[in-house]
């Protein structure tokens, strides 16, 4: 059998890490870790997001608008939605992770709740100027930190600018408990009601059962060996059949979204997997940093890497190339190949057909989309590995 690697790089676990976990609690090992409020947990990173605007909205109960970037999960989106606040799409700027800042002044007004800065890639992003806005107009900022947990800016934890982090602890996420989710704040009282709000969720048994047992079969087959099954198959069947959408599993609606709380056993096995993470993070940081200086010499990639003064955790790389065309070329040889090629977000928010209705043109975010994939930066891809996605990519090099 052919071996799968994984698209990002999750955290694998150890036999160990689901017995014996007397004295390991995830919130207080995340926060001691990463130097933190405690945090609170959830049952996935969009429910710790929903949580987040329930507590600002009761702060500031006339606002229900949230701005986000054109180009983030849909589960963002729908979060807004499923709780019946309005989501405000913002275009992103040109061949940028950052916000338009000309669609983001219009964008702004003094019905909005809370400005959303996402940090892809388990990169630090800019606040550009959405402090001062936030101060102008009243409003909060929350960190999108699901794919950077462990990411430092100017040696600070992600999460601790804004008013609100929170981080997801989905599979490849890094750390994982089968989905779930961590949430603070800088600020006691809105941190204080973060927690009640966690804990005044329901615990779902069913639901918690299913998580269970996923998190077993993450443990026993998330492996380069088992993945062409339980990763491999669905890719290849849905890009067989033109669904990008399919293919990287953004095919979401609201059934998609359960409020419930993480059960005790699920977080405990995370707790004790997360004693490795500063190790794992560092070397997926030394890893990714030499292999970016190699992607930099293709003079039709853009390759994003840290802003000064800030630290990332790369699950994986991601990339924006020259063209359109180009793109889907190189992903016709590469993304069906077990490499860990992939698309991040395949469509701008608006594009995606659950979300149509939102009809506002992002023409940035939607070239982005169209424009980018990433490379895994799992530890199981070997030098050789790379080579021969570094020897296709050259070979794209005079398309043009």
């Amino acid at each position: 059998m052919r071996s799968e690697l994984p698209p990002t790089a999750g955290l694998a676990l150890n036999f160990k890490d689901f017995f014996a976990h007397k004295n390991h609690v995830l919130e207080l090992q995340i926060a001691e870790i990463l130097n933190i409020p405690k945090p609170a947990k959830t049952c996935s990173g969009t429910v710790a997001f929903i949580l987040s605007l329930q507590v600002l909205n009761d702060l500031q109960p006339t606002k229900k608008q949230v701005i986000v970037p054109a180009w983030t999960c849909p589960l963002v989106v729908l979060a807004i939605e499923k709780i019946g606040f309005t989501p405000i799409i913002c275009d992103l700027a040109p061949d940028s992770l950052l916000f338009d800042e000309q669609k983001l002044q219009q964008a702004i007004n003094q019905h909005t709740l809370a400005i959303v800065v996402t940090h892809y890639a388990g990169l630090v992003n800019s606040f550009q100027n959405i402090q001062l806005l936030a101060q102008q107009y009243n409003c909060y900022i929350i960190e999108d930190a699901a794919q950077a947990m462990g990411a430092l800016d100017q040696q600070i934890s992600v999460g601790l600018r804004g008013d609100i982090g929170f981080f997801s602890l989905a599979f490849g996420k890094g750390l994982t408990s089968a989905e779930g989710g961590l949430v603070f704040s800088k600020h006691a009282d809105i941190h204080q009601k973060l927690h009640q709000k966690a804990h005044e969720l329901p615990f779902l048994k069913n639901w918690e059962i299913k998580r269970s047992f996923e998190l077993i079969g993450y443990g026993l087959f998330y492996h380069p060996q088992f993945l062409p099954i339980f990763y491999g198959h669905h890719l290849r069947q849905a890009l067989k059949q033109c669904d990008e959408i399919s293919a990287v599993g953004d095919d979401f609606d609201l059934s998609d979204i359960p409020i419930h709380q993480l059960g005790k056993w699920r977080s405990q096995v995370a707790a004790k997997a997360a004693l490795r993470l500063p190790k794992h993070w560092m070397q997926l940081n030394q890893q990714a940093q030499r292999r970016i200086k190699q992607l930099q010499q293709l003079s039709y990639l853009k390759v994003f890497n840290e802003n000064f003064n800030t630290t990332g955790t790369f699950p994986f790389i991601l990339l924006l190339v020259d063209h359109e065309n180009r793109c889907q070329r190189i992903l016709n040889d590469l993304w069906q190949s077990g490499l860990g090629i992939t698309k991040l977000f395949v469509r701008s928010i608006p594009n995606y057909p659950n979300l149509n209705h939102l009809n506002i043109g992002t023409p940035n975010a939607q070239l982005f989309a169209a424009r980018s994939f990433s490379i895994s930066n799992t530890l199981w891809m070997t030098d050789e590995h790379f080579e021969i996605i570094l020897n296709i990519l050259k070979k794209h090099d005079d398309t043009f």
